[in-house]
């Protein structure tokens, strides 16, 4: 247990204690705002070191970016071009840190495949990322999984 939750829990309560000496419903009201930011820093902990490798297609169409957008290092990244039967190697990417791969030619439409494994740890991740140079084959964060309110592709 991280020393900012022992530390939540005892101003918890504390806070507890005496708001039940005021009502014992406010109390109830203290218990469960202080329960709801221990789960936050709790589920916090499980995203602290995590990579998150993105690939994306610049305008030109010559070019693969491979990104590290995580918070931890990325290592033994994999790339492989599918259909187009290329595929390259990144030895590692720290946070924030992009690499670039130059093609021959200009890429229509393909996926990217990627496999990366964390510094911490030995388990490979894989994700796969659409590129395209005419229906914006950029990664988008913020494009929701279901599209709700008109949201155009």
């Amino acid at each position: 247990m991280d020393s900012r939750q022992s530390i939540l829990i005892v101003v918890g309560a504390i806070a507890c204690i005496g708001a039940a000496f005021i009502d014992p419903y406010f109390a109830l009201i203290v218990l469960v705002i202080f329960g709801a930011l221990f789960m936050s820093l709790w589920i916090m902990q499980d995203s602290k070191y995590l990579p998150q490798v993105v690939c994306s297609l610049t305008e030109d169409a010559k070019t693969i970016v491979v990104k590290n957008i995580g918070t931890a290092t990325a290592r033994r990244i994999h790339v492989a071009l599918v259909p187009l039967d290329i595929e390259f190697e990144i030895r590692e990417l720290q946070p924030e840190e992009e690499e670039v791969f130059t093609l021959e030619k200009m890429v229509r439409e393909a996926k990217a495949v990627v496999r990366f494994s964390s510094v911490d740890s030995d388990n490979v991740v894989e994700q796969s990322y659409p590129l395209s140079s005419l229906s914006g084959g950029v990664y988008d964060p913020l494009k929701p999984t279901f599209p709700l309110f008109s949201w155009k592709k």
